[in-house]
């Protein structure tokens, strides 16, 4: 009688050793759906941005310059490779964006406000801050001004506006001076 006991038992855990057994799979199921999605989105975005990186032209380097230093000498052309520059930030950020909501970043390292923070200098200037002027109006027209994209545009937009590339530029160029003469560079060593 007492190993009939012990028998129901371990057919009992067993049982339940099964049932958890499977729900780790449904649960490895869903995250490997998940991660496969963000995958193709991703590649998605890498095409997107292959696709504006392949119409920059010889010197996208002199539109750009053109662009953040010294707008009124931009030509049409200079303001496509713009549009192509920011685009290509723009599908970053969204994409950064996705990332975190489905939690794949697993740190605070990457995070669309560090995006934001480290790429709002390309739209310091009139014609990016009226790129991201209309972007933001299309944008909250399709997915809500409450979205959290609409609010990365929006910080990068208050972040352009509150400071010109000119005038980081003008910085850079200072401290580089500054470091410059500061080297005790010697001749032969």
């Amino acid at each position: 009688m007492e190993s009939g006991k012990w028998a129901n038992w371990l057919q009992i855990l067993g049982n339940l050793g099964l049932v958890a057994g499977l729900i780790l799979v449904a649960v490895q199921i869903q995250d490997s759906n998940r991660i496969a999605s963000a995958e193709m989105f991703s590649a998605s975005v890498d095409m997107g941005v292959s696709i504006n990186t392949s119409q920059f032209g010889e010197t996208p380097q002199k539109s750009m310059s053109k662009i953040l230093f010294e707008p009124e000498t931009a030509t049409v052309e200079d303001m496509f490779v713009a549009d192509r520059v920011y685009d290509a930030i723009l599908r970053q950020l969204v994409r950064i964006h996705v990332f975190d909501e489905l939690g794949l970043f697993g740190s605070e390292t990457v995070t669309p406000r560090g995006y934001v923070q480290l790429h709002f200098e390309a739209f310091a200037c009139p014609y990016g801050i009226g790129w991201l002027d209309q972007t933001l109006e299309r944008f909250s027209r399709g997915a809500g001004e409450d979205h959290p994209v609409s609010a990365s545009l929006e910080l990068m937009r208050q972040l352009a506006s509150s400071t010109f590339a000119e005038i980081n530029m003008a910085d850079r160029q200072a401290r580089a001076a500054e470091i410059i003469s500061n080297l005790d560079v010697q001749p032969g060593k």
